[in-house]
């Protein structure tokens, strides 16, 4: 469930020499459409501070918003169109009013929309599957050595931990499958790596996280890469997972 507040909007006038416009937005988020009220006479400053609300299915990759001029007579004209993707809202829940450019209908972009988003996660009752399968030039912790990599892998409340790869150095080879029991508004799996040291404390690796939209919609997503970040956020290399989701009955 998505829920969109569209606050204010700055595009400038194409079509309307006369006077100014009368303008409206067409939102659609996947299946679900909506529109805004019409500020007559908004002109390129329109203020509409509306709320809307999509109920979408898993995965929707972005929400579209066209901006029209009503007409009185004729056909309404298109002010332009932004398209938000929302990996990062699915991410973060929430995102503060932030100005989107506009493209116009001749491609050039000019003025920008603000729109404030939240999610509010589906709460998914089921067993995910997640098949940790190697690690690709990973950092390498032990100077005279290899690492000795492994990876906890944490799913809402409940953490696993996969077998330690003795002298695996940068491209562990793990090819291990953990379940998880999905009770929750879960959206993501977190992967931390770590090199098991015999005297010290582990050394962190990197973090790498895995979304979960697309199994929750799909019911299966095959081996691929995940950006692995370091302590200090700087991206690595990756590592490969597969998903596979079962829903309760």
């Amino acid at each position: 469930m998505l829920d969109e507040w569209f606050e204010t909007g700055d595009t400038e006038k194409l079509f309307d020499r006369s006077g100014k416009s009368n303008p409206y937005c067409l939102l659609s988020c996947g299946p679900v459409k909506h529109r805004s009220r019409t500020i007559h006479d908004g002109g390129s400053d329109p203020v509409w501070d509306q709320s809307f609300l999509f109920e979408i299915p898993d995965g929707v990759p972005e929400l579209s918003v066209s901006v029209y001029d009503s007409e009185r007579n004729g056909r309404d004209e298109s002010m332009g169109v932004t398209v938000i993707p929302l990996a990062p809202l699915y991410m973060n829940r929430q995102i503060e009013p932030t100005k989107y450019k506009v493209q116009l209908p001749n491609g050039h972009f000019h003025g920008e929309l603000v729109l404030r988003l939240k999610f509010f996660p589906k709460v998914h009752h089921g067993q995910l599957t997640l098949h940790l399968v190697k690690g690709h030039n990973l950092l390498d912790a032990d100077v005279f050595d290899k690492s000795d990599p492994y990876a906890i892998i944490t799913c809402h409340k409940q953490k696993l931990k996969s077998r330690v790869i003795d002298n695996g150095g940068s491209n562990p080879n793990w090819d291990q499958t953990f379940a998880f029991t999905i009770d929750s508004e879960i959206t993501e799996v977190l992967i931390k790596l770590f090199d098991r040291d015999t005297f010290t404390a582990d050394d962190l690796l990197g973090t790498a996280i895995v979304p979960l939209h697309k199994v929750f919609a799909e019911g299966y997503v095959p081996p691929m890469d995940y950006k692995v970040l370091g302590k200090q956020g700087q991206p690595q290399e990756e590592v490969t997972v597969g998903l596979k989701y079962a829903p309760k009955i």
